[in-house]
């Protein structure tokens, strides 16, 4: 209990009103967010749906890549990253 509380306090204030509406599942406008292109758009609607609510977040996309398959050939795909904490922003836009 006292870490659910530690946690509740550590949300930034006002955060817990006026977040952009996230809905899990698949999203209409889908993007392949393993391409770099699709992460780059997936990074850029993240950004601007906290924008939108008042809030500055970095997000960042990463190549990452595989082992090699069975051709020796490595896959690589693309991670977005963020500075999110716990789903929650922590700079307000000036």
């Amino acid at each position: 209990m006292h870490q659910v509380h530690q946690a509740h306090q550590a949300i930034p204030r006002g955060a817990r009103q006026g977040c952009p509406r996230f809905h899990p599942g698949p999203a209409s406008h889908r993007v392949d967010s393993f391409t770099e292109q699709g992460a780059a758009e997936l990074a850029r609607r993240i950004r601007a749906a906290w924008r939108r609510q008042g809030w500055d977040v970095t997000v960042t996309v990463e190549r990452v890549a595989s082992a090699p398959d069975a051709e020796g050939r490595s896959l690589a795909h693309f991670t977005v990253r963020s500075d999110l904490v716990n789903g929650l922003p922590r700079r307000r836009l000036c």
